[in-house]
């Protein structure tokens, strides 16, 4: 019989990514102010930052003068567009990021991806979440040559898990073309403008209801859920993903001399527990995409006499 040690659900990775609360963060705009309208960020779709959201959506927007060249020139001393901050923060009703920059503004596009790969090895980028958007600013670097020093020294990702916003993760810095991925929650709208002074790129994601969590032990709420795919698919607790593991997991818990365990399908498993009774635990991966596999239901048997 296998033996699995149960671990803690997170098991953080130096280096890795800033897991922290959601904060908060204001830009001083208004999320709902004229020409910043929302747009649908359907799951496996393609929406493209175009006219409808903003004007910088898909051209450059006129540097400002003066305070932006002087940020610019404490980034780097190098003429051009460098990122200096990334943000993540929960307002009423919606999510925030906030990429800021010295330099002019950059063209930007924001859309929906099946998946996000780096920019320009191909790796797939693991995002936590059902929705993945695709965050890619032309003419913008994190890096000042000649000798490459960083202009942004914050991690390459952020997971912040707000209520819809999970995680930011770098995907690519390369000729001039600054890329990022965003797992999201669930499908939702959103909404991409600029700002300037400093200059910043917006990105506001509106709150979704989710379906009440289905699991029970041990992973107990979206939230955990989130924290344990986060792991998982940064290769941690791989066992997380195999539901005999979680089976036996969930019976070694109970039972250190170990029950016997026999699956009965994909999702339904028999226990017998030391003292004869047999009961049935079933599970389910709560959302359509890699993860995590949790224990759903648990119905105990009679008791042999």
């Amino acid at each position: 019989m296998l033996f699995v040690k149960r671990l803690p659900v997170v098991a953080a990775a130096a280096g890795l990514a800033v897991l922290a609360g959601c904060g908060v963060i204001s830009t001083g705009h208004t999320a709902g102010q004229p020409g910043a309208p929302a747009v649908s960020a359907q799951g496996g779709g393609s929406v493209s930052a175009d006219s409808t959201m903003s004007p910088a959506a898909t051209a450059a927007v006129p540097a400002a003068t003066g305070q932006a060249q002087s940020a610019a020139t404490s980034a780097c001393r190098q003429p051009g567009t460098y990122l200096t901050a990334i943000r993540t923060g929960e307002q009423a009703g919606f999510d925030r990021v906030v990429f800021q920059f010295a330099g002019k503004m950059p063209a930007y596009n924001v859309s929906v991806a099946k998946a996000v790969y780096t920019d320009p090895k191909g790796d797939k980028v693991p995002l936590a979440g059902q929705v993945l958007l695709r965050v890619v600013f032309h003419g913008a670097t994190a890096l000042c040559p000649p000798a490459g020093s960083k202009t942004y020294a914050g991690p390459s990702t952020l997971a912040p898990f707000c209520p819809r916003v999970l995680e930011v993760a770098e995907a690519g810095d390369f000729e001039q073309v600054l890329s990022f991925g965003v797992g999201l929650a669930a499908k939702g709208s959103y909404r991409v403008y600029s700002l300037a002074g400093p200059n910043r790129v917006v990105l506001d994601v509106s709150h979704v209801g989710l379906t009440r969590f289905p699991g029970i032990w041990d992973i107990t709420s979206w939230r955990l859920y989130w924290e344990s795919q986060y792991s998982w698919l940064n290769g941690r607790q791989p066992w997380l993903g195999n539901p005999a593991m979680v089976v036996q997991a969930w019976a070694r818990s109970r039972w250190p001399a170990g029950p016997a365990i026999r699956q009965v399908n994909a999702n339904t498993f028999s226990v017998t527990e030391p003292g004869g009774r047999t009961d049935t635990v079933t599970g389910t991966r709560p959302a359509p995409v890699p993860g995590p596999w949790v224990i759903t239901k648990i119905t105990y048997g009679t008791p042999r006499a």
